[in-house]
């Protein structure tokens, strides 16, 4: 299958265009100076190739911030020092789908475990966004890109656990039952502004227990077990800021079409 994708790379003021057609992008590109390996597997991810590695595979074989785990015949990605669960690989729009393990392994609370927030990333999007500065380039091993053009930036699940009832809030949504014994009145609230945390959505009595990504679609009314479901869907990242440095090199402002 072939990829076609355009990079445009500047450094002060040189501008260069490259096109580039990607065949088989994780195996081809950079054949020079990256050993020939065999794709590896965990459970049901089947290709695990560049620029992941699984953490027994040989030396150079995928590059360390991108090492994967199998655990259990799962597959583990750690991302700032949280257990996800690789769901999906997509090496031609170069995203991988995770969900905290706390939702799928913890089936007494199943909650998330990990705060996630925007400002953990650097954000790629919009039709004419450039990579991160020089100074700050390529800081996350993953990064928000939707591929074409469009913010990718997924809505927030946030889980508050209140003192009272919150019966005047329509996007305050029970949570069922007794969660992991924390007391009080649990709930969750979805936050598809693409801002932060604001306190003023935030009732008095209330704090937040986690708060994480998560794919949905929203609508006027959810119920928990769809917000479950969602949070099971887990949510994409990309490793496009790498794609930029293999072909643009570091520090230097890179645009992919």
């Amino acid at each position: 299958m072939v990829f076609l994708s355009s990079f445009w790379c500047s450094s002060q003021s040189v501008i260069a265009r490259v096109a580039i057609v990607i065949v088989l992008f994780q195996q081809t590109h950079g054949a020079q100076d990256r050993p020939v390996c065999a794709p590896s597997s965990c459970g049901k991810i089947r290709n695990i190739t560049y620029p992941f590695r699984l953490k027994d595979d040989s030396p150079g074989c995928g590059l360390a911030r991108y090492e994967l785990d199998c655990v259990k015949n799962v597959t583990v990605f750690t991302l700032f020092s949280g257990k996800y669960h690789v769901q999906n690989i997509d090496y031609e729009t170069f995203k991988i789908q995770l969900t905290d393990a706390g939702v799928v392994e913890d089936t007494a609370c199943s909650i998330p475990r990990y705060f996630l927030f925007l400002k953990n990333f650097t954000y790629m999007g919009g039709p004419d966004f450039y990579v991160t500065s020089p100074q700050n380039f390529c800081t996350d091993p993953l990064t928000f890109w939707s591929g074409d053009g469009v913010p990718s930036i997924p809505p927030y699940v946030a889980f508050l656990n209140c003192t009272n009832p919150v019966t005047d809030d329509t996007r305050y949504v029970k949570v069922n039952g007794i969660l992991c014994g924390s007391g009080g009145h649990v709930y969750v609230v979805l936050y598809s502004n693409h801002g932060e945390f604001k306190m003023m959505d935030i009732k008095v009595g209330c704090h937040l227990m986690v708060a994480t990504f998560a794919n949905w679609n929203h609508d006027n009314k959810v119920s928990y077990v769809d917000i479950h479901e969602w949070l099971h869907n887990g949510f994409w990242l990309s490793w496009a800021e790498l794609i930029c440095i293999d072909q643009c090199g570091k520090g230097v402002r890179c645009f992919i079409n």
